[in-house]
């Protein structure tokens, strides 16, 4: 599979991964963007550092909903992907920011992920185990080849790209500016 690929049904991506995803739902969003993420992932780390408030903004300006999807490829993350779930079942937006914190961690080399698992329970943790193996099947469903994976799509026009790997900055925020134009 390329690098970048066309996507012909983005409200069929959407049904996908609402039932799996880590969602902030705008109410009228023209754009969905969809992140297949691995906590231990230095593409996804360089992704949340250099436009996750950009991407945020999108979410609260109500320009695109944005879901975040466990695609744990890195051996005996999975865990760590069920505590993030627990801390966005508690409250959603303290999830923003324990992620933006992980890979602050992770990019400087002082992770310790292990924070997150001490703040959820274990019965917590082992519910959302079983919503990580779901998400992760969702993921290798619509064809993210590994992590990141990105999906941008017009929801108006039902159409969408999907791109393996973090392009920079200034190329993902100007396809997304193009998606939403289109």
């Amino acid at each position: 599979m390329p690098d970048e690929w066309l996507i012909k049904d983005v409200r069929g991506v959407l049904e996908r991964v609402e039932r799996v995803g880590l969602g902030f739902r705008a109410e009228n969003p023209r754009l969905l963007i969809v992140i297949f993420y691995d906590l231990y992932c230095p593409g996804c780390a360089l992704l949340e550092d250099e436009v996750g408030d950009y991407l945020v903004e999108l979410y609260r300006s109500g320009k695109a909903s944005l879901y975040f999807v466990d695609y744990p490829v890195h051996r005996g993350v999975e865990r760590l992907h069920a505590a993030f779930r627990c801390i966005y079942r508690r409250d959603p937006m303290v999830f923003l920011e324990t992620m933006k914190r992980h890979y602050e961690a992770y990019l400087s080399g002082k992770l310790k992920g292990e924070e997150a698992l001490i703040d959820a329970n274990n019965d917590c943790i082992n519910e959302e185990l079983q919503r990580v193996m779901e998400a992760k099947s969702v993921a290798k469903e619509l064809g993210a080849p590994g992590t990141p994976t990105i999906i941008i799509g017009n929801l108006i026009k039902n159409i969408g790209q999907g791109m393996f790997g973090y392009p920079g900055a200034m190329k993902l925020m100007k396809l997304i500016e193009d998606m939403y134009i289109y």
